[in-house]
């Protein structure tokens, strides 16, 4: 056994975190403490940090607290305990266990469990899957990514390739842009609210504030004719992997396929040097439902599945791990 000391987070560790978030095996940006805390009146935050027997800092886990269960952090789109590349299957077999015996012995019932889909990862780390496995943890959801591998050949279909070149021979264009504020006020607003009676999950103040924090990952690419802005999408830069999301574009030009000549070109183009572009999930109801018109148009770009789960983790069942030593 390793001795391993769990604490919680606290400001003081804030650049201690962020290195770790920085060096992690499977961390992107969205760790960042600076990206975690823009909407933290929300959350009551209960992350916690794990250091070996030398004090150093070898995991942490973005979380927070609601009644006696702790969550891998709703505010986030993955989470999960964050690790040193370095760090030893039979080492994080100790993490893993002291985190679920110092959340036990707080009171908490259950740990909620956001994977970090793989496609993110800097190197193997799936050790916790198979922990979740013998702690007889919970899968309560399962959602289906969809994702490009631009490393390996992928087929854009026929219909996206000729919109996309009817778009340019029309002279439509698609650019970096600073057009934040029409595209959030007069473009992706209004359109969830007509499509689907709901708002972005960021105001334009708080995804302008994340931008200024982190300029080299978070970009407007908008869609232009004639220097009218017509559409576009926000895009996440995470290392190896782009994010497209709150793609939108204005109601007279859906018809005009604008958005798919605005991926084709960022797919081709702009990010093909990266690894995989991913389009997100088309699920609702935790994964139950699929959005089938949706999955459709993204899979047109060659994106396929790669699913993302979601465990209900036990704390008592810490004693599992350490019976499971030969």
């Amino acid at each position: 056994m390793n001795k391993i000391t769990i604490r919680n987070y606290n400001e003081t560790d804030f650049e201690a975190w962020n290195q770790m978030v920085s060096e992690a095996k499977n961390s992107t940006f969205l760790f960042d403490r600076r990206f975690m805390e823009y909407h933290q009146e929300k959350f009551q935050d209960f992350s916690l940090m794990a250091f070996d027997e030398k004090n150093e800092l070898i995991a942490i886990l973005p979380a927070h607290k609601i009644g006696n269960e702790v969550y891998s952090h709703l505010g986030l789109t993955y989470g999960g305990i964050i690790t040193k590349k370095d760090l030893r299957a039979t080492v994080f077999f100790d993490v893993f266990s002291e985190i679920l015996k110092f959340l036990f012995h707080q009171g908490i019932l259950f740990l909620h469990w956001k994977e970090v889909p793989y496609f993110y990862h800097s190197y193997p780390s799936d050790e916790w899957k198979y922990l979740a496995f013998v702690t007889e943890s919970e899968l309560y959801r399962r959602d289906l990514c969809a994702v490009v591998n631009l490393r390996e050949e992928f087929k854009i279909s026929d219909s996206v390739i000729r919109n996309a070149k009817w778009c340019e021979n029309q002279g439509y264009y698609y650019q970096k842009s600073e057009q934040w504020k029409e595209f959030w006020e007069e473009i992706l607003t209004p359109e969830l609210e007509k499509r689907h009676q709901a708002k972005p999950v960021h105001q334009l103040e708080e995804i302008l504030r994340l931008k200024a924090n982190f300029e080299g990952n978070i970009f407007f690419y908008g869609v232009f004719l004639a220097n009218q802005l017509l559409g576009g999408t926000v895009v996440f830069v995470n290392k190896k992997v782009i994010h497209s999301q709150y793609i939108s574009v204005k109601s007279e030009f859906k018809n005009k396929k604008v958005l798919d000549f605005l991926h084709y070109k960022l797919i081709k183009e702009e990010f093909k040097d990266f690894d995989y572009f991913d389009f997100g999930i088309s699920n609702e109801e935790n994964g139950r439902k699929t959005n089938m018109g949706l999955l459709f148009w993204k899979e047109g770009f060659g994106a396929r599945g790669i699913s993302q789960d979601f465990y209900k983790i036990s704390t008592k069942n810490f004693s599992l791990i350490e019976e499971m030593f030969l």
